[in-house]
């Protein structure tokens, strides 16, 4: 239980509560809202989650990290112009939507009142999140991690029951944008309260942070196209019904992205306190345990997804859509990709110029390489040629950190239990599929060889101890 109360898993368990809670919504929004409304709904998280990007406003918000490893006097300094710079460049997105709202409607084809409650959802989405980033940042972590949950689980709950009672697209918004106005004030007085963090005009620090921050914030809009351009053109190319197989096999386990980034959050602020005393073998071992936190599910996790699609895609979406199982065996490759914080080290020193100079390099060579994949190859194909792109700035990255960090390539992965690991999770995988024959169905073979896979691998993981 004590290990529960620290480093990262805080984060990871209350994060992996409000995530799931929001992968259950859906199910029960499509039963009591119109097809029409549930596009509606959609559009308007999709467009909600761009418009940050838009105006740089994650850039700030995510600096803390960063700022936290600084000695105090200059901490508070910059963690202060972070909290206002988040709220200024978010109120951008109303000062500049607002008198546009009519046009903005009429372009993307939805009405005026929706356009209204997407720019002010818009502003304040950003500012919200301040206070828990922050605490986290500072060490705070339960406090931080339960604020955000908190209010993420009485969105799914009243979202849910607005549905039942109102059968009302309209209501959700306007309970939402309320909600967020009350995150909002709270925010502001407890990041004053509890962390010591106020609006303040100074200029200097303002600008270090942007100087910080603007790279990162350029570099997440260039994430995007590396993210999603395979689903932009694939879906011009394919019918509808291969392109739903496609994007099924694609499936994301938020647990996964949650680990990984509950960890970064912990380790950022640790190597940026090493870096800053010069002391190599700490931020070393720090970097380390990283890894091996992630890949204590994430190595797993691609077994079984790998192991078991078949299986995984009939108890998800029916035998009618079988055909997704084999991309969903190439996705789960993907899933390697975040064992390896390869901007954690440039985050962490404020070399953030780095991480941008890297994308303006790998974006274009990204998007090249996929173009000419869907032109030429199958769909599977392209799956596995843009998994494969993704690992460049990896390479780089690690490569980078090690040069930064004064590093050998010996300190930077906990060789042992990873090898451990995978040794475990191969030999349970052919344990499975030699059971397999002896099922005649494949939903029971992996209801009961998953579960035994899963109860061998964290009994092991128990008995072994921590790297």
């Amino acid at each position: 239980m004590k290990q529960l109360r620290e480093g990262h898993w805080p984060i990871f368990l209350l994060s992996s509560l409000s995530s799931m809670a929001n992968l259950f919504l859906p199910l029960v929004l499509v039963r009591l809202l119109t097809p029409e409304e549930i596009g509606s709904y959609k559009v308007f998280f999709i467009y909600l989650t761009i418009l940050p990007f838009l105006v740089m406003a994650g850039g700030p918000l995510h600096s803390v990290y960063y700022w936290a490893g600084f000695p105090d006097t200059e901490k508070k300094n910059y963690l202060n112009a972070s909290w206002t710079l988040t709220l200024g460049l978010s109120a951008l997105i109303a000062l500049l939507g607002l008198p546009m709202e009519a046009y903005l409607a009429t372009h993307f084809h939805v009405t005026p009142l929706f356009m209204i409650f997407l720019i002010f959802a818009g502003f304040l989405w950003s500012p919200t999140s301040h206070f828990s980033e922050a605490s986290i940042a500072l060490g705070h972590r339960s406090v931080g991690a339960m604020f955000d949950t908190g209010f993420e689980l009485l969105k799914v709950a009243a979202f849910i029951f607005i549905a039942v009672e109102y059968r009302s697209l309209e209501k959700i918004f306007v309970f939402f944008v309320c909600m967020l106005t009350v995150k909002l004030f709270m925010t502001a007085y407890l990041n004053k309260r509890l962390n010591g963090i106020q609006l303040s005009w100074n200029v200097p620090a303002m600008k270090k942070v942007m100087t910080y921050s603007g790279p990162i914030a350029l570099t997440g809009c260039l994430g995007i196209f590396i993210e999603k351009f395979d689903l932009i053109l694939l879906s011009g190319y394919m019918d509808s019904r291969s392109f739903a197989f496609y994007s099924l096999g694609c499936l994301a386990v938020p647990p996964l992205f949650l680990l990984e980034m509950s960890v970064q959050k912990i380790l950022i602020p640790s190597l940026s306190a090493h870096y800053h005393k010069q002391n190599w073998a700490a931020a070393a071992a720090d970097y380390r345990k990283a890894i091996a936190d992630i890949s204590f599910l994430i190595l797993p996790s691609v077994f079984g997804l790998f192991v078991f699609a078949d299986a995984i895609v009939e108890l998800l979406f029916t035998k009618a859509y079988a055909e997704s199982a084999i991309y969903l065996r190439i996705f789960s490759l993907s899933y390697l990709l975040l064992l390896f914080p390869h901007d954690s080290v440039a985050r962490a020193t404020g070399k953030t110029t780095w991480i941008l100079k890297t994308y303006l390099f790998i974006t274009p060579l990204s998007l090249a390489v996929t173009y000419l994949a869907v032109q030429h190859m199958s769909a599977a194909a392209v799956l596995g040629i843009t998994i494969a792109v993704k690992f460049i700035p990896k390479v780089l990255g690690l490569w980078f950190s090690a040069k930064v960090m004064n590093w050998r390539a010996v300190d930077m992965f906990p060789w042992r239990i990873n090898c451990e690991r995978i040794i475990i999770c191969t030999l349970l995988s052919a344990l499975s599929l030699l059971t397999q024959s002896f099922f005649a169905e494949q939903v029971v073979w992996f209801l009961v060889c998953g579960s035994i896979f899963a109860a061998v691998y964290l009994g092991l993981s128990y008995l072994r101890k921590a790297p």
